[in-house]
């Protein structure tokens, strides 16, 4: 506090007013007194130096209103101090009478600087700082006006955003192209009604690093950043957010972290979630891309892919008007992400949106992959014009053109801004993931599951940053040297002529690549904002299991290390900026900027055949690269790896030809303007002659560099394209290994081998014969001898449905147990045979006869599932049957299990046998399903006769393996067997191998071009 006491002028004009209110006759005791005047002087002192950048996009929003407001602790929305620029210090005062409200009176103050107004930028970005201290959520909206102002929205769908009230005037102008007629096409911008939210929390400074980007700048000025995009899924986050902090719920990171992930999971599904999983923890940290002007930095990626399509497909709703304006969209499916389902929410109106964005996204997804592929257009159009209530066919085909421009836009800066890899693939992928956007029941809930796959992907974006940083790290270590280098020479001194020409043509040359350390900086700042992202992400998985803590500092140790090289290339810059200064000061004061622009164009045509000499080499050593990889041969796992590998040379020398060619094309420009700018000067004809054939040999260079880049694009193309196929085929041999090792597994499972296979089919026939051969002896026998089979020995009773056969030689035994059901006749059955091959075969009964039937009546029933009993066989016929008539009667249906064991020398089998038969059909099925070996398969042998009465013969077997084997073979009557060999391979099954049958077994051609014979498979033949 500083009390202002009084001074003698002070005291002089008090008493001076005293006096004038006193009667100088009047007596003394009647002198009026007066009081000292006591005032207070406050103080308030800010630094901005944290920013808060991003963009506002659905499309783009252009001259928005920025409006920046927090939330104090009764919930209520007051405004924020900040600025438009990082500053530190600023100093305010006020007096007033009393300590508190000086105070209050410097701090409003602070306020009260605030900028009177914040408009975005054309392509939606804008950038404030709020102050050090700040902590708390910050509430950001960008709006723009249908009337009234030059704010403005542009369309990004491509079918169109509605029709304008009155068709503009054609324009070419850079960035207003349109083109006259009344729809609002793709790229144009119009009026509209828009705002987009988000909420950010900024943390405690002393917490910042761990939620922060790392600062920027040098000294005193220190910053550090915050992204906070503005879009569809932001804002609807946004609405969860303030409805709970209405509800009396704290906005913190933890809160935006879940309204995030509810957002994704709502509106887009779980898988589709995880795809964006660098979003999962704040959604504002990507996702503003603008699809009708790409910018170096931005991504297509999956994720972003899937997140922007579904925002234009809301915005080509509401150019129809039919659901009601953006603004009403988002609002109603904020109301669904809140109520925790949005496609079948309680609320029609709700409901109703989220079908027509559904149809809407599939919509936008078909055209764009079927563009970007190739592959289906005219189907797609097709597909799209109906959805779209479109039958003219004038009218579709403008659709087509409209759209087909819009894709070949998106590609084409896509490749320009690098966010063309792979772009088709994705094109593909989004297109399937968003046939069916959204979630319901249990998948709205992310559990351990979608935790680990979200885990998997985090980690795959932290590899792709970590690769991308390396990519540039040297390079800007390589350019921070130059810096110093430059940097020294003028520390060095500039007194002399001498020193200042060399000096500045220094600078000269380190400031022409100034551009492409601008580009440098673009493209980090966005992997710094993804990496914010992941990090976060990273860091509230291991808060939620400690598995996932190194995922966490990993990504933590990547975000800090492009933040780094981010404030490297930014420090690069000004650095540059910096020493150009200094150049000019130390031209202009000794007088030498003809000396300096001829040693400028000097120093840069020089640099420019440098340049252009390395670019050539590169070239040539890149043309040597391609032969080996037009060469390539990927038909085995041996070709292919070495296709592989000439992929790789061909691809590092291509992505190092692509630089040499750029930095060629760079120099050469330089050499350009320099030449230009010392012609304007020269007033010799050797200097004019001079300037007149650097540009000459700029041009050519120039152009021999263009060359040099299509080569390296063409090639890189080519050998990319290469290095996929070669992994692919790498991929496809090594499950082929696998499957080899199928079959071997199949030829040699005994249920299915000569062996095995003999032994079951041999003693059906024996039980069946013998049952017909008892039935014809009378009611009942023991000990009888069988006539068919003399080793065999039985016992029956007809009326009791039981027959039991004994072979004294071999020690089988199979007994028989059943009950008549009106028109069925149910069996309970088991037993145990030995082959001359010595294969052992057990058929499972329970010991208690009456419960295996009574199992076996339950099955039938429906009652217990086939599984839970043992060996049944339940024969149904067409008429009602008694122990007399059974074996003469009509079959309609045959159903049959046996629990099974076989053991040999081989690999034996243990499971299931089943069989499925119908004489009114004409069809029959015997599954086997089991244990063979190690190894758990189903076995199906069909018989269908039923077409032209010709039999048909079916046969599948397929091993529950990793990767799904399975042999597939048909045959009709007479002829042999043939199908293939299939696996799973890349989430789908592929054809590993053609099948045919040869004697006693089968010939199966695998894909890498090797014949192998499998023989003694006799159950081909038993099939038939």
């Amino acid at each position: 506090m500083r009390i202002n006491k009084f001074t003698p002028i002070a005291a002089s004009v008090a008493l001076s007013l005293g006096l004038t209110g006193c009667n100088w006759f009047d007596d003394d005791n009647k002198k009026e007194t007066v009081k000292p005047v006591q005032t207070f002087e406050g103080s308030a002192s800010a630094s901005f130096r944290t920013e808060v950048t991003g963009r506002a996009v659905k499309g783009s929003l252009s001259n928005a209103a920025v409006v920046v407001k927090t939330m104090n602790d009764a919930g209520e929305m007051i405004p924020v101090a900040f600025r438009l620029a990082a500053s530190a210090d600023e100093s305010f005062t006020a007096t007033a009478n009393t300590q508190a409200e000086a105070d209050a009176m410097a701090k409003a103050k602070v306020l009260a600087a605030n900028p009177e107004s914040v408009l975005t930028a054309m392509n939606g970005g804008y950038s404030l700082f709020v102050e050090d201290d700040f902590t708390g959520p910050l509430y950001i909206t960008v709006t723009t006006s249908s009337e009234g102002d030059d704010s403005m929205v542009k369309c990004d769908s491509f079918t169109g955003c509605g029709d304008y009230d009155t068709a503009p005037g054609v324009s070419e102008e850079a960035g207003m192209e349109n083109n006259g007629d009344s729809n609002i096409d793709f790229g144009e911008w119009y009026k509209d009604d828009v705002t987009l939210q988000v909420v950010k929390f900024i943390s405690a400074p002393a917490a910042a690093a761990s939620v922060r980007g790392m600062s920027y700048a040098d000294g005193e000025n220190k910053s550090t950043q915050y992204f906070a995009n503005l879009t569809l899924f932001t804002s609807i986050a946004a609405e969860l957010l303030l409805e709970g902090a209405g509800n009396g719920e704290a906005i913190s990171e933890d809160a935006i972290s879940q309204a995030s992930l509810k957002t994704l999971i709502q509106l887009l599904g779980p898988d589709t979630a995880i795809e964006a999983a660098a979003l999962l923890a704040d959604i504002s940290t990507g996702g503003a891309v603008d699809f009708t002007e790409l910018e170096d930095g931005d991504s297509l990626d999956a994720g972003t892919l899937a997140l922007i399509q579904t925002a234009i497909s809301l915005q080509s709703m509401a150019g129809t008007g039919t659901n009601g304006s953006l603004n009403e969209l988002m609002s109603q499916l904020a109301k669904g992400v809140s109520d925790g389902k949005v496609a079948d929410n309680d609320d029609d109106t709700v409901k109703a949106v989220a079908a027509a964005l559904q149809q809407s996204v599939i919509n936008t997804s078909l055209i764009f992959a079927a563009l970007v592929t190739g592959e289906g257009v005219d189907e797609a159009f097709a597909a799209v014009a109906q959805s779209l209530g479109i039958t003219d066919s004038d009218a579709i085909a403008k659709l087509k053109s409209k759209v087909t421009k819009a894709v070949e836009k998106v590609v084409k800066d896509a490749k320009k801004a690098g966010a063309d890899d792979e772009l088709k693939e994705t094109a593909k992928n989004v297109k399937d993931a968003l046939s069916k956007i959204g979630c319901s029941g249990e998948e709205c809930d992310a559990g351990d599951d979608f935790d680990s796959k979200a885990a998997q992907k985090l980690n795959e974006k932290v590899i792709e940053a970590q690769a991308d940083l390396d990519a540039v790290m040297a390079l800007i270590d390589t350019a921070q040297t130059s810096l110093a280098d430059v940097t020294e020479l003028g520390d060095a001194g500039l007194e002399t002529n001498e020193q200042v020409i060399a000096y500045s043509s220094a600078v000269y040359l380190l400031n022409g690549n100034v551009d492409t350390y601008t580009v440098w900086q673009k493209q980090l700042k966005s992997v710094k904002s993804k990496m914010n992202g992941i990090a976060k992400a990273a860091a509230a998985f291991a808060a939620k299991n400690s598995d996932y803590q190194q995922l966490a500092d990993q990504a933590a140790s990547v975000r800090d290390a492009v933040a780094q090289e981010y404030d490297n290339v930014v420090s690069l810059i000004a650095g540059i900026e910096a020493e150009v200064v200094r150049a000019d000061e130390a031209v202009s004061a000794l007088g030498l900027e003809f000396e300096v622009t001829k040693a400028n164009a000097v120093a840069a045509a020089a640099a420019a055949l440098e340049a252009a000499t390395v670019a050539m080499t590169a070239d040539t050593t890149l043309a040597t690269a391609m032969i080996a990889v037009e060469a390539a041969d990927v038909s085995n796992l041996e070709s292919a790896t070495a296709a592989l590998e000439a992929a790789e040379q061909a691809i590092a020398a291509a992505t190092d030809s692509q630089m040499k060619a750029a930095a060629s094309i760079s120099a050469s420009n330089l050499s350009t303007d320099a030449a230009t700018a010392f012609k304007k000067v020269a007033t010799e004809a050797d200097d004019i002659a001079m300037a007149d054939a650097q540009l000459e040999t700029a041009a050519a260079e120039l152009k021999s560099a263009a060359m040099y880049a299509d080569n390296a694009d063409d090639a890189l193309l080519a050998a990319q394209a290469l290095y996929d196929t070669a992994m692919d085929a790498i991929a496809k041999f090594t499950v082929l290994v696998d499957v080899k090792a199928g079959t071997e597994t199949v030829t040699q499972a005994t249920i299915l081998t000569k062996s095995g296979g003999k032994a079951l089919f041999d003693k059906a026939e024996v039980i069946y014969d013998i049952l017909t051969e008892a039935w014809d002896l009378g009611d009942e026998a023991d000990n009888v001898q069988s006539t068919r089979f003399p080793e065999w020995t039985y016992s029956f009773d007809k009326d009791a449905l039981e027959l039991s056969l004994s072979n004294d030689t071999t020690s089988e035994m199979i007994s028989v147990n059943g009950v008549i059901e009106t028109d069925t006749l149910v069996f309970a059955f088991g037993g145990t045979v030995t082959t001359e091959d010595g294969v052992t075969v057990i058929v499972e009964t329970l010991e208690d006869t009456a419960q295996a039937t009574q199992d076996c009546v339950d099955v039938k029933d429906g009652k217990i599932a086939a599984d839970l009993s043992d060996s049944c066989l339940i024969v149904k016929f067409n008429d009602e049957i008694s122990s007399d008539t059974l074996v003469d009667g009509e079959v309609e249906t045959i159903e049959a299990w046996s629990r099974v064991q076989v053991t040999d020398g081989d690999s034996g089998f243990t499971g299931m046998l089943s069989l499925e038969g119908s004489d009114l059909t004409s069809l029959a099925n015997i599954k086997a399903s089991g244990m063979t070996g190690d190894t758990e398969f189903t076995a199906m042998i069909g018989l269908d006769s039923a077409v032209d009465e010709m039999e048909t013969y079916m046969v599948s077997v397929e091993l529950h393996n990793d990767i799904a084997y399975m042999m597939s073979l048909s045959a009709v009557e007479s002829a042999d067997f043939s199908g293939s060999v299939d696996a799973l391979y890349s989430g789908k099954m592929m054809k590993f191998g053609t099948v045919t049958e040869i004697t006693n077994g089968i010939s199966i051609e695998y894909i890498d071009g090797e014949v192998i014979d499998y023989t003694d498979i006799s159950f081909l033949d038993m099939t038939k």
